[in-house]
């Protein structure tokens, strides 16, 4: 059986009239525009009403499993689990301290189409070989939730296996289950996917007022207002975030960009035609990559370009400067402007062109200084 279908029985058995619902934040409410945000999923916070007096007999788990489109795959299954032990807290510890924000993807492109967010929160009684077997399961899917996705995929088959033995396990108590799919916009007759926070409540949704519901310092908390509500207990529940982003700030660390750009750096300090060379591929590198944006290509295309450009331009005065050169130059890449880049292209990826003719095009607009 599929961790999708595992889902998908999981909620036909258990599934109760309990509550849904977005709850009142500081975050941005942001539609998601394809080609434009990037998605990430956090379990914000996960609560068992009992935890306290279980924590020395269970362990509390969220099994998460996100559906999206990346790159050419239409349905990328990238599935999670998350728990106080994937901090390495011995059985005392348990149940204390505040454990807040699991990222459950990493931070993927929007591709439009349908994304699907299934999870569930369960308690698995604590045997001498389960800590050790979760926090397995958690380091293998963590792979999953940082740098570029393309180059972790591999091990996805590993993840799922490890949560297909964990999700197996006859010593659990499932708590609460969740599933929903967010495809069109919402006045379409779709169900947009924003950024902001939701929750999902174990209580009767006919004597709950989810109106009370806010979030602070990423707690779900209940009350008359925002200052006076306090954290929410007597129930189980998830609190999730969705984040919206226009940029990643770490592209500079991809491995293939990063090797590019001091590769042409280098033959660029000795041959400025074999330098220029080597960072027009870096630059295709980026438009053909499937860990960013058609936005975010634009402006990591034109931020390498421009580190290159300086590095050389600067190379005398850099002299005797190695170790402190780079902090100053790295701020200035990163403050090119999302908001204005996207401005820029927007015509061309108005006109639906296929990758390889947009990309052709913004990298003359790159050439001719266009964008900056």
């Amino acid at each position: 059986m599929s961790l999708i279908d595992w889902f998908a029985n999981l909620f036909v058995k258990e599934a109760k009239h309990y509550v849904y619902a977005p709850v009142t934040s500081e975050v941005e409410k942001i539609v998601f525009q394809e080609g434009q945000h990037y998605f990430r999923l956090r379990l914000a916070e996960m609560f068992l009403k009992d935890d306290r007096k279980l924590f020395r007999k269970v362990v509390p788990v969220v099994s998460s499993l996100v559906s999206l489109q990346f790159g050419s795959i239409a349905a990328q299954a990238l599935p999670n689990v998350a728990g106080p032990l994937a901090l390495n807290l011995s059985e005392s510890s348990l149940g204390k301290g505040v454990q807040l924000n699991y990222s459950l993807t990493n931070l993927v492109p929007y591709r439009g189409g349908t994304v699907s967010v299934s999870a569930a929160l369960m308690s698995y009684v604590s045997k001498d070989y389960f800590p050790a077997f979760l926090s397995l399961a958690n380091n293998v899917a963590g792979l999953l939730t940082i740098g570029q996705l393309s180059a972790t995929l591999k091990v996805v088959d590993s993840a799922v296996g490890a949560l297909q033995d964990l999700l197996d396990s006859d010593d659990k108590d499932i708590r609460l289950v969740y599933h929903n799919e967010y495809a069109g916009s919402d006045n379409l007759g779709g169900v947009s996917l924003t950024s902001g926070y939701f929750a999902v409540i174990a209580a009767d949704a006919g004597k709950f007022n989810p109106a009370k519901l806010f979030v602070k310092n990423s707690q779900l908390c209940f009350g008359d207002d925002l200052a006076s509500s306090q954290p929410l207990t007597g129930y189980d529940y998830m609190l999730f975030s969705v984040e919206a982003a226009l940029y990643r700030d770490d592209f500079r660390y991809f491995t293939e960009y990063n090797s590019l750009l001091y590769t042409a750096i280098e033959k660029g300090m000795t041959d400025k035609a074999e330098g220029d060379a080597v960072i027009r591929a870096g630059m295709l590198a980026v438009f053909k990559s499937d860990d960013l944006t058609y936005v975010d290509k634009t402006r990591v295309a034109a931020a390498l370009k421009a580190e290159y450009e300086e590095r050389l331009s600067l190379q005398g005065q850099l002299k005797g400067l190695s170790g402190t050169d780079g902090d100053w130059l790295s701020d200035r890449v990163l403050a090119i402007d999302p908001h204005g880049v996207w401005q820029q292209i927007e015509p061309l990826v108005a006109d639906k062109l296929d990758d390889a003719v947009l990309s052709g095009r913004i990298l003359g607009m790159i050439a001719q200084g266009k964008i900056t």
